[in-house]
């Protein structure tokens, strides 16, 4: 986990936080028992090229450790985690990882932080029911934004690079009929597996179970397909 802030660390438990990215530093990490490393990059308070050279240089370090051990890459999933408020560098950090450590074949948008009130509902980020946009977290000075609507949102951060008409939403429906049945789990499966070219794509999320469904679904296609998250918790 790619952590661009300190307060992503305090949602998870019995795992390494790494202040710091050295190949000693997170060759000790990989080769510990945990099943997740955060490293905290902290680009959050950098800006954007700033942020894009410590992300380039972490990546480095780690290609080197999977190099070196021969490790695949294939084997380990990556996560930029963000901010559930739509605050720091949403696209930049993604597009770096995907063209430094992919290529993957689909980055998903997961904003949503259920414990803080944050859902997003058909592509529509809300702090508890109001759109995140028409809160104070949208005037930020630096990373400040105009929609909730995320595939807006990510043709507004992109300055145009992702079009929102080529964003595509797994939706509420798709994930309750993923956890309830496993003809859904089949479905939403069947539709992962289609995915390819690092297609953006934003993941809807209300209630735990949606992203149960959605995690349980990423980690049956482990090795089959690379998928980044950008996500606001470690799901």
């Amino acid at each position: 986990v790619f952590d661009d802030d300190p307060t992503g660390s305090q949602t998870v438990y019995n795992c390494p936080l790494l202040l710091k990215w050295d190949e000693k530093t997170l060759l000790k990490a990989i080769e510990s028992s945990a099943n997740v490393i955060f490293i905290l990059a902290n680009t959050r308070a950098l800006a954007s090229l700033q942020a894009q050279s410590r992300i380039r240089e972490i990546c480095q370090s780690i290609k080197n450790i999977l190099n070196n051990k021969r490790i695949n890459i294939n084997d380990i999933f990556f996560i930029s985690r963000g901010d559930s408020t739509l605050r720091g560098h949403g696209f930049v950090e993604p597009k770096v990882l995907n063209e430094e450590l992919g290529p993957f074949d689909a980055t998903f948008h997961i904003p949503a932080f259920l414990e803080g009130g944050r859902t997003t509902v058909n592509g529509l980020h809300l702090l508890d029911g109001k759109p995140l946009h028409s809160t104070i977290f949208a005037q930020d000075n630096i990373f400040g934004y105009s929609t909730s609507n995320m595939p807006l949102w990510l043709e507004e951060k992109s300055k145009g690079i992702i079009k929102a008409r080529d964003v595509s939403l797994i939706s509420l429906k798709e994930l309750d009929l993923a956890f309830h049945s496993q003809a859904g789990m089949n479905n939403l499966l069947e539709r992962l597996l289609g995915l390819r070219g690092n297609q953006s794509l934003i993941v809807d999320a209300e209630s735990p179970h949606q992203l149960l469904s959605f995690a349980e679904a990423v980690k049956t296609l482990k090795g089959r397909k690379r998928f980044l998250a950008r996500s606001a918790a470690s799901f």
